[in-house]
């Protein structure tokens, strides 16, 4: 028995002036056709990738997006390829054979007696994978690669890790082993 609650089907078809389901379908339709164009504004370089701060990274803030923040960093294996003499490649002042303890003077118990060049080479696990990303970073931030990550950054992030085991990108936010790797990976080229 049919429930009176029910309206009887129509056999007309719904017209689309009142029908919601009609005005859907048109806004969809137009915002399907406006995606290439969207597309197109929001493109960037194919070699670089968008980038934030620390702390941007933890809120995962898309309001960077549109501002066009691009990170061309290189990664640890383009610093070791580009390390042969004269260095023109390495930033003035960080050249391959310089100390990491003079550049991470707090913390030179950790590699001492090793140069930049070394710790980008290391191939451990924790803390040396963080220790060749930080030398990278070092590296793309002095060379004005990462405009969202200065060099007393990367400094800050490297003493505060080796200290406690975790960086504090913001109040209540503590990274691990893992994180710091994955932020970092963000600033840098493949």
């Amino acid at each position: 028995m049919p429930d009176p609650t029910d309206p009887p089907p129509s056999t007309e078809p719904p017209s689309s002036a009142g029908d919601p389901r009609a005005s859907r379908r048109r806004l969809l339709q137009g915002a399907l056709a406006g995606a290439p164009v969207l597309m197109t504004l929001v493109s960037r370089p194919v070699l670089a990738q968008q980038c934030t701060t620390p702390s941007g990274f933890v809120s995962a803030n898309a309001s960077t997006a549109g501002r066009g923040v691009v990170c061309m960093g290189h990664s640890p294996q383009y610093w070791i390829s580009v390390s042969a003499p004269p260095h023109h490649q390495w930033p003035p002042g960080l050249p391959p054979p310089r100390q990491f303890d003079s550049v991470f003077a707090h913390n030179s118990h950790c590699y001492p007696g090793q140069k930049l060049l070394d710790v980008l080479k290391l191939q451990g696990g924790a803390p040396d994978d963080v220790a060749r990303l930080i030398v990278a970073a070092l590296l793309n931030a002095a060379a004005g690669l990462t405009p969202v990550l200065s060099e007393s950054a990367v400094k800050s992030i490297w003493s505060e890790y080796l200290g406690t085991g975790s960086f504090s990108p913001s109040s209540g936010a503590y990274w691990s082993h893992d994180d710091i790797i994955a932020y970092l990976l963000t600033t840098m080229s493949v």
